[in-house]
């Protein structure tokens, strides 16, 4: 944080005020944060992610916008993508790529369907209904459907 004081005089008095300059981070400043903690150079990460040294500086300066392609390449390189554009944490695990398969596919189908196909899953897997609860990348929430509005 950066502080400053500033000076008022009135009467022959002397007044300070401390006042904070400082800003929020900007998406450069989490990049270079993400890229730090995967313990990387700039010269590395540039590399991992498909571009050279100088643009990879303009990103983390806050000199060039990040392009869709770009942080299709970071997701890939397993920096936290939300935290870079939001400044807020991922929370969760990622999904494997069978996992996320097998979601989009269900999530393609009729409610009534995917209803009759959970009741069949819990049947041949003897899972309780407590067991798929829990909170995933995908699901924000315990009581998250797609389609629905979030809370918050």
């Amino acid at each position: 944080m950066h502080n400053r004081r500033i000076y008022h005089g009135f009467n022959g008095f002397r007044l300070f005020v401390k006042k904070d300059f400082s800003k929020a981070m900007s998406f450069g400043s989490r990049l270079a944060e993400e890229r730090k903690r995967l313990g990387l150079r700039q010269a590395e990460f540039a590399d991992l992610v498909g571009t050279d040294v100088p643009k990879q500086s303009l990103y983390e300066n806050d000199r060039r916008d990040l392009r869709a392609d770009y942080l299709a390449r970071l997701a890939e390189a397993e920096v936290d993508v939300l935290y870079v554009l939001t400044g807020e944490r991922s929370t969760g695990q990622w999904l494997s790529s069978e996992a996320s398969e097998l979601l989009s596919a269900c999530l393609a189908l009729r409610p009534e369907v995917r209803t009759a196909l959970l009741a069949f899953v819990k049947t041949v897997g003897g899972r309780e209904q407590s067991a798929f609860t829990a909170p995933t990348l995908h699901a924000p929430s315990p009581g998250y459907r797609a389609g629905t509005p979030r809370e918050g």
